[in-house]
């Protein structure tokens, strides 16, 4: 045998202890590293369905059933009794409101139609 082996198998006898630490500490970090990544596949598998499953749309009359019904289960339903007969009123409160924004949308529109005509006769003039 060479002398450049004889020294490389000295080494490894005399630090055998502190090599053996090493490769065992890669070992184990090279299977925390799988561990998180399977992980994260099996997460994201999971999450899209998860997303996939939850409805997108849900009707306003559904929801605010459900919202009742969850309430009452959980106590709240003696605080908010007359919820319902306060939603009816906001919701006449918005369709006057509503009705009120296109009557003052449409006495603009003549306003400036009534400008418009006045500036074109006075041009004219």
């Amino acid at each position: 045998m060479s002398q450049s082996k004889v020294d490389k198998r000295k080494y490894e006898k005399k630090n055998r202890a502190a090599i053996m630490k090493r490769e065992k500490r890669k070992k184990i970090l090279g299977w925390c590293i799988f561990g998180v990544l399977v992980g994260c596949i099996l997460a994201a598998t999971l999450g899209v369905k998860i997303y996939k499953a939850i409805p997108k749309y849900v009707e306003a009359e559904k929801l605010g059933a459900y919202v009742s019904q969850t309430w009452a289960e959980q106590g709240y339903g003696s605080y908010f009794e007359n919820s319902s007969t306060a939603t009816a009123s906001d919701a006449e409160d918005t369709d006057s409101d509503t009705s009120e924004d296109t009557a003052s949308e449409a006495d603009t529109s003549s306003e400036t139609t009534t400008t418009a005509e006045t500036d074109t006769t006075e041009a004219a003039e």
